[in-house]
């Protein structure tokens, strides 16, 4: 009697790459990741602008950003569970639908409440948006290219902040204070249309909320909320003038620590924080915020230098036309450097175009104008892309190894990190900036008096300038010793943010140096492990 031997079960063959879907989802996640980071960046970027529009102070129109972002990075945690239960999907549209309904009511009732209630909108809006950008990209590529189409979506959502400096003035211009509002309308309904006709494949979906997950949500969103208003009303309010940032300040941390204190000790937590603070996954989150305010080089130093020197973005359209385009060749090249394994010198290369960039704008002058920094700017842009780009595929590369498990949770976790990076970056290098021309403006001030004959020259040529009209004589000098006091005042801008592109210039620098040698210490320690095991049949 022979005995049968059971055949192994037949592994249902993967599905068939359908290029019509891969175009589609492609086509979706350009569609998504560019209007979202335009509608974030729009606003963000164009805040003196709006302000004018909406007749608000300075102080005012900063709630605006501060909004988006409390929202946004609020919106990370619970991501992971709402995409489990409801499917990521209808979580977005949720989404897009309240920026809508809150955009149109702006739109009929406009003013700095409805504004700033558009914007807190959006950033709910803004963390499903960003990650269903890549799982649309990842989508759109053979399944071993996954993490190709990955890094190809994450820069999707990297092309909205120079492109709105370009696009952004013709709206205002357009239509003020309603051009851009109307057209983050009309890309929220696209975006929604796109989501509709295109429909991820294979999203699962099961019930995991409990009912431990909205007073962990309450903390965590309270605490994250207080530290925003701190870190983007601080260097406008002025750190040490206002005593109620001390107040948000320490209650944002004791609400962030009871979060933590309370969902670690969850059977079914909302967000895995044990995975999080991985060795892998600290180390990124701390490169991400790092070099995130490192970056901030363009956004902080360049458009600031230009700022102080009468310049506005529609004066810089071509100068950021040209860095998206920067930022484009960047992540090309991130994409090579996948392909050939080659990412950690492809992230060496991104520190040394840093610092190469910084230091050639810390030569920038009273008459530097944006075509003389146009080449800093792409080496910038370029370098940031790669930056980026590598740094978000080392991190990914586990995740995938390990199912893609916990893919949700990275994607939030890094847009996360980079955003309180930017913003952390802004509100610490301004604050230097702030410090640096307040040192050079009493320097140069001490130089300065009406005995030296170049200084009563240079005021007698200020006065001379408004002779038409100005009749009196000695209001005429008044203001050409005032207009000569703001010209004091712009070199001081001018020298500090010099001093910002130095202090930048030796961040990459340094880390250049320190990831060199830790990985070249690794590869030789590898190597001698390698050498050192005796040969045997058996696989290492």
């Amino acid at each position: 009697m022979s005995t049968a031997i059971p055949l192994p079960p037949v592994a249902e063959p993967a599905a068939l790459y359908d290029r019509r879907h891969g175009a589609a989802c492609a086509l979706t996640s350009l569609v998504i990741g560019l209007g979202q980071s335009l509608a974030i960046w729009g606003v963000n970027n164009n805040l003196p602008a709006l302000q004018g529009a909406l007749g608000a102070t300075a102080a005012e129109a900063s709630w605006l950003s501060t909004a988006y972002f409390a929202t946004a990075l609020s919106a990370i945690v619970p991501l992971t569970k709402l995409r489990l239960q409801f499917g990521i999907e209808r979580f977005a549209i949720w989404g897009i639908a309240l920026f809508a309904a809150v955009t149109l009511w702006y739109v009929v009732a406009p003013g700095l409440g409805t504004a700033i209630a558009a914007r807190a909108a959006l950033g709910l809006a803004a963390t499903p948006l960003s990650t269903l950008a890549v799982f649309y990209m990842i989508q759109a590529v053979p399944a071993p290219l996954a993490p190709v189409g990955a890094v190809l979506g994450f820069g999707t959502l990297q092309l909205g902040s120079p492109l709105a400096r370009v696009v952004a003035q013709p709206l205002f211009d357009a239509a003020p204070g309603m051009g851009v509002p109307v057209f983050d309308l009309a890309v929220a309904l696209l975006g929604v249309a796109a989501i509709t006709a295109v429909p991820l494949r294979g999203q699962p979906r099961r019930k995991v909320l409990n009912a431990g997950d909205l007073p962990a949500f309450v903390l965590y969103a309270t605490g994250l909320a207080l530290l925003c208003i701190v870190v983007t009303q601080g260097r406008i309010r002025w750190w040490t003038d206002t005593p109620w940032l001390g107040t948000c300040l320490w209650l944002g941390i004791v609400c962030l620590g009871a979060y933590v204190v309370f969902d670690l000790w969850r059977d079914e937590p909302l967000v895995d924080l044990r995975w999080l603070a991985g060795p892998t996954m600290r180390w990124l989150v701390l490169a991400v915020l790092l070099f995130r305010i490192g970056l901030s080089e363009q956004t902080t130093g360049a458009v600031g230098l230009m700022n102080a020197l009468g310049l506005t973005n529609d004066d810089m359209r071509v100068l950021f036309a040209w860095v998206t385009l920067g930022i484009v060749a960047g992540f090309g090249v991130v994409v090579v450097a996948l392909a050939l394994r080659w990412v950690r010198p492809a992230l060496l290369l991104s520190l040394g175009l840093i610092t190469t960039g910084a230091l050639m704008d810390a030569t920038a002058t009273s008459l530097t104008r944006p075509h003389d920094i146009l080449a800093s700017q792409i080496l910038i842009a370029v370098a940031t892309a790669i930056f980026l780009g590598s740094t978000f595929a080392l991190g990914l590369l586990p995740v995938f190894q390990d199912g893609q498990r916990n893919i949700v949770s990275f994607l939030a976790m890094f847009v996360g990190a980079q955003n309180m990076g930017s913003l952390v970056g802004s509100a610490w290098l301004g604050t230097y900036v702030a410090d640096q021309q307040s040192g050079h403006v009493a320097r140069l001030i001490e130089t300065l008096t009406l005995a030296d004959p170049q200084v009563v020259t240079r005021a007698t040529q200020n006065a001379a300038a408004h002779a038409a009209t100005i009749v009196d004589p000695l209001l005429r000098g008044v203001v050409g010793v005032s207009t000569l006091a703001q010209q004091v005042i712009s070199q001081a801008g001018v020298l500090a943010y010099g001093d910002f592109f130095r202090r930048i210039a030796v961040v990459p620098a340094l880390t250049f140096v320190w990831l060199a040698v830790y990985w070249t210490v690794s590869w030789w320690r590898q190597r001698g492990v390698a050498v050192a095991q005796p040969a045997s049949g058996a696989l290492p």
